[in-house]
């Protein structure tokens, strides 16, 4: 596996780090809001913190995460109240051939965990690739 530097971005809201095993290139990190009109927060994209993206209403959104196009991770996020003062950090790792994200959060308890980031099945695969082929 090719060896990458360990990289720190950081912003008033958002902290991210990756070991040296991890590419930063191929994650994205996003929020998002709804069902029929979706809105959109990335967070991380292209090797970059989005500096404005953040939501500023409480809400039910979904934090998704990706790595290349095979890995991700996908988690329900609730604000009870407007996350002013929210502070996200994310530390990526790769251990044993998996690759791990530590999240904590200021405000969604429901964050603060240690997770793995899951292969897609084949269904979704598919479905991933015919999108890519288009």
């Amino acid at each position: 596996m090719t060896q990458f530097g360990q990289s720190k971005f950081e912003n008033e809201k958002v902290e991210i780090s990756f070991d040296k095993n991890i590419d930063s290139k191929k994650v994205s990190v996003n929020l998002s809001q709804g069902t029929w009109k979706i809105d959109l927060y990335p967070i991380f994209q292209n090797n970059k913190l989005i500096e404005s993206a953040f939501p500023n209403e409480a809400g039910i959104y979904n934090l998704t995460i990706n790595y290349s196009d095979n890995l991700f991770y996908t988690e329900i996020v609730l604000y009870k109240m407007k996350p002013d003062f929210e502070r996200l950090s994310f530390d990526f790792y790769e251990d044993s051939g998996k690759v791990f994200c530590r999240i904590k959060s200021h405000y969604a308890q429901e964050l603060n965990k240690e997770v793995i980031l899951n292969k897609f099945n084949n269904d979704l695969q598919e479905i991933m690739n015919s999108i890519k082929e288009k």
